[in-house]
């Protein structure tokens, strides 16, 4: 097997998502002290370091923003990077208290052609997290956890079990998987490396340690047999998130919601779906606040288009009290689309660049202010066509079908109809006729003979007469 360690070192931080130009620390209660667990840039620059007790980062920062230790908001997290990993390889496995995310990838070898191709892929994809990553990569789940925790990146992975003795026994013995207490005495008696800990008899670090910790040297070096939970993403899709401090204000949302949102795309990209409805749940203190329906023109698992949305319903929206908790939900799901278009994808981008700006004024103006062009099932050309709202028929629908009338053969269209046919002198034919004859049932029938023409300045015209009579009619224009 060969296993990719995902370890998030600044996690219990990036969980809360506290504002990034404030100073912010986590503290956590151990025992009788309330210690300082990790801080971000702003705090570090003055003074502050994990380890430190409360107070007495309080004592240097007296405005640092001091915040409670989350666990099931890094639960979370995990859980959208564990969804995410899901697109590089099965099965994928989570270690909450060690900060891990685990995926098997050497089924992936083959498809990125060997050993470099599938760690310039691992690389390229990791750039699409918003989390401090760390990877290790290595043939059992507790190698792959001592690289990604040295920091020791892809470019020091290793490839087989019989390399691992010979890649990590010059690490620090401090990396090994063994309880804090262990490794202490270990560090007492005179040992430093990885490599002195590992020429030690195992029976003899059994009898000391207990049995778990021969163990694990042994599950380190691939002797003994890894025993892992596999992870599967849920069916639907819920995120909480607390506002230590709440938000006063709409603007002041975007922050946590691009946070909420870059971890939905991680959720999507690794079920490789989309999602075209969602809601979000903002409460106060007192559980009272409202809910934000958001339906999207077509589907899409981009976090920027979703961000987008949100705002525009937000700034419609004043705040009575600060919002203290977010909740995000999803519960269907549409494949996720992989239409290819020209060399650049122009094509495909300005048709984006259509369905978010509908999507903006939909948000803004309302859903029934914003409507689209759609075939009706009608075969005179005046009434082919209808206003709707929701999606432009060439973005499909949410079940991918399109309108019935969209599939009828008939020969080509212009692009250009006249609201009223005009009268014209008999123009020059250059195709045989079509005969349009419908709408005796509504009172409307028409029987028309349609032909391509050509006028004298050489525009091509889509003219008719009825049949018997005399006069043309220029109804279309392909120019």
């Amino acid at each position: 097997m060969l296993w990719l360690c995902i370890h998030l070192p600044a996690l219990p931080l990036e969980a809360l998502a506290p504002p990034a130009h404030e100073p912010a620390a986590v503290a956590e209660q151990r025992g009788t002290r309330r210690l300082v667990i990790a801080v971000n840039a702003a705090a570090a620059a003055r003074g502050v370091q994990a380890g430190s007790p409360a107070n007495a980062a309080l004592g240097l920062i007296p405005d640092l923003r001091l915040l409670p230790r989350d666990l099931a908001a890094e639960r979370q997290v995990l859980e959208s990077l564990a969804c995410w990993a899901y697109s590089l390889g099965t099965p994928v496995t989570l270690g909450a208290a060690t900060f891990d995310v685990w995926v098997e990838v050497e089924r992936s070898l083959l498809l990125f052609r060997g050993w470099n191709g599938l760690r310039r892929h691992i690389a390229l994809r990791a750039r699409e997290l918003e989390q401090t990553v760390q990877l290790g990569l290595a043939p059992t789940l507790g190698a792959a956890a001592l690289l990604a925790h040295a920091d020791a990146g892809l470019g020091r992975a290793i490839a087989r079990l019989g390399e691992i003795h010979a890649a990590i026994r010059d690490w620090p013995l401090q990396l090994l998987p063994l309880e804090a207490e262990a490794l202490h005495v270990l560090q007492a008696s005179g040992l430093r490396r990885i490599g002195e800990v590992l020429a030690l008899p195992q029976d003899a670090l059994g009898r000391r340690f207990g049995p778990q910790a021969g163990l694990a040297i042994l599950r380190l070096l691939g002797r003994a047999g890894e025993a892992w939970q596999t992870f599967e993403p849920p069916p639907v899709y819920r995120r909480r998130l607390e506002l230590n401090g709440g938000a006063e204000s709409t603007e002041a949302l975007l922050f946590p919601l691009r946070k909420m949102l870059g971890d939905f795309a991680l959720y999507l990209r690794g079920r490789d779906a989309a999602v075209q409805r969602f809601r979000l749940h903002c409460r106060d203190l007192g559980r009272r606040g409202f809910n934000l329906d958001i339906g999207l023109m077509a589907p899409t698992r981009d976090p920027n288009r979703l961000l987008l949305v949100l705002r525009e319903k937000l700034e419609k929206i004043a705040l009575g009290e600060p919002v203290h908790e977010l909740r995000l939900e999803a519960r269907r799901f549409e494949p996720a689309s992989a239409a290819q278009d020209d060399l650049f994808q122009a094509g495909s981008a300005i048709a984006e660049g259509f369905d978010s700006l509908r999507e903006r004024l939909a948000a803004r103006l309302g859903s029934t202010a914003v409507r689209s062009l759609a075939p009706a099932p009608d075969h005179r050309p005046e009434r082919s066509w209808t206003l709707s709202p929701g999606p432009h028929p060439t973005t499909g629908s949410a079940s991918g079908r399109q309108p019935e009338a969209a599939a009828s053969m008939h020969a080509p269209r212009p692009p250009w109809l006249l609201p009223l046919a005009k009268p014209i002198p008999p123009p020059r034919l250059l195709g045989p006729a079509e005969r349009i004859e419908c709408g005796w049932w509504d009172g409307g029938g028409q029987c028309r003979d349609y032909h391509l023409a050509e006028d004298e300045q050489g525009r091509r015209l889509w003219v008719y007469h009825e049949p018997g009579g005399e006069q043309w009619k220029l109804h279309g224009l392909w120019q």
